[in-house]
């Protein structure tokens, strides 16, 4: 048997970090199980759908890298793969069940199950249909449909109980009685969400049906239409709720927002995609960085757990830093031109940025972090703010820039160490140490006060703009008719 798993969203606002680790997780099994993994959209509640939603779905799915098998972007053998193009299926279910005998036409008026509703409360009953259009005789029938009255169709439900298996919390149970005769096709010949969705998913062919606890309710009904329809359910898989930090509903402020969204604020997909199975799942290592290969080897169905778990910006943030450590340079280059305008700078080399995506990773968490490093560095040296300007015109900072030109530009290796040792070296020829050494030399570099070590943006800036910007500090200072104090101490031609 081929494992089918799917992802089904309804097309009424953006993807959101709840329904994404649904997503996740669908796929995460389906890989691990060399199963397929099918995207619908379940786009029948006209009402409610919203334009641009499906793009913005599909927008989601591609940066999380979760790419489909089926669905309406890429086809397949089972679609269509929205259900509003799928009326037909519905309606010839319908049909069967009818004929069957397991369904049956419902003329009751919205008014007056309304009516009758409020009637049921008021006696404090549970508001079930009353079943009065059970059995009604082909007269009947006859006599409403000459009132103008076109029908639902409702399933016929027995009382007793309704069990079915749960992959995470096992045998569960509930009275048939509890929700009654519930409506299969509306008068209007639209579909209720769980006749839909269980005509889908054996067409489809699903397997596991892997969703948010919040599906449980619908899971009974949906047991008795797959046996109504004389078919065996899929596995049942509900994993828990994902809930704000401190328990509460996901709001828009904490992880209802767009999963487009933290795209946008530099977030790795690969840590995203991380984070959201450990909602659900642990591996049995205890490890949680785990990369991609190894969460589609690891996943369990076994290992989801019961409760309910709360988002932790801060641990996806560190598990973002983690996994762009781990990129190469030159995927997390792409990634800096994807977020920041560098790319659109031509004076910066697709090797510069390589270089300054290896070298500046390590102070960073998120992509765009790094790409404001790397735009604080490539950028001209603002020196003519007040900051620069005070420390260029310490007694001996110009004598320090002038020395550090000097030494680097004799260096036959430009590396770290041999930047680092000549700087020191120039400290102990200038008499200069800690802020009196670095602080000018980084106000000429980069026009501020504080930084990645001198080494790095140095490294960064490459040999050649490096000793430009340092001659052109020193040009400038001279231009400006500075005048320090010891201005020729350490120069080796003086």
């Amino acid at each position: 048997m081929t494992v089918r798993t799917r992802f089904a969203p309804s097309p009424t606002g953006a993807l959101h970090l709840g329904n994404a680790r649904t997503a996740v997780l669908n796929w995460l099994f389906a890989r691990h199980e060399e199963g397929r993994f099918v995207l619908r959209f379940e786009d029948t509640d006209v009402e409610r759908n919203v334009e641009a939603a499906e793009a913005q779905v599909l927008e989601s799915l591609d940066w999380l890298g979760l790419g489909r098998d089926e669905g309406p972007d890429v086809g397949g053998e089972y679609g269509p793969y929205r259900q509003s193009e799928r009326g037909g299926r519905y309606r010839d279910a319908a049909e069967r069940l009818l004929d069957r005998g397991r369904a049956y036409h419902c003329y009751c008026l919205p008014e007056e199950l309304e009516a009758r509703r409020d009637a049921a409360m008021a006696r404090g009953e549970q508001p079930t249909y009353d079943g009065r259009c059970r059995d009604l005789s082909a007269d009947e029938e006859a006599e409403l449909r000459a009132q103008g009255r076109s029908p639902s169709v409702r399933l016929r439900v027995d009382p007793g109980p309704v069990r079915f298996e749960d992959r995470v919390r096992g045998e569960l149970s509930i009275r048939g009685e509890e929700f009654g005769d519930f409506v299969l096709l509306r008068s209007d010949g639209r579909p209720t969400y769980n006749f839909a969705v269980v005509v889908d998913d054996l067409l489809m062919e699903i397997t596991h049906v892997i969703r948010g606890a919040g599906h449980l309710s619908n899971t009974p009904k949906q047991v008795l239409l797959y046996r109504a329809i004389g078919r065996e359910p899929p596995a049942f898989v509900h994993v828990p709720l994902v809930l704000a930090p401190g328990g509460e509903k996901l709001s828009k402020r904490e992880g209802a927002t767009s999963v487009l969204d933290y795209r946008d604020r530099g977030y790795h997909p690969d840590a995203v995609v991380n984070y959201l199975s450990l909602l659900a799942w642990s591996s049995e290592s205890g490890d949680e960085y785990l990369t991609r290969d190894r969460l589609v080897r690891e996943i369990d169905l076994d290992r989801i757990g019961v409760a309910d778990a709360e988002l932790d910006p801060e641990k996806m943030k560190w598990l973002s830093g983690l996994h762009l450590r781990a990129e190469p340079p030159e995927r997390l280059a792409d990634r800096l031109v994807q977020v920041g305008d560098l790319g659109d700078e031509p004076e910066i080399s697709r090797g510069e940025l390589v270089r300054g995506a290896e070298l500046l990773a390590e102070r960073v968490q998120l992509v765009t972090e790094l790409a404001e490093e790397m735009e604080r560095i490539f950028r001209p040296p603002r020196r003519e703010t007040s900051e620069a300007r005070e420390i260029l015109e310490r007694d001996g900072a110009l004598a320090v820039v002038r020395a550090t030109g000097r030494a680097w530009e004799d260096l036959e290796s430009w590396s770290g160490e041999e930047l680092d040792a000549a700087l020191r070296e120039v400290g102990e020829a200038t008499g200069a140490s800690g802020r009196d050494l670095y602080q000018p030399v980084r106000a000429a570099l980069t026009g501020e006060a504080h930084g990645p070590a001198l080494p790095t943006v140095a490294l960064v800036l490459g040999r050649r703009r490096t000793l430009d910007r340092l001659r052109d500090a020193a040009a400038d200072a001279q231009t400006s008719g500075r005048h320090e104090a010891g201005e020729g101490h350490g120069d080796r031609d003086g």
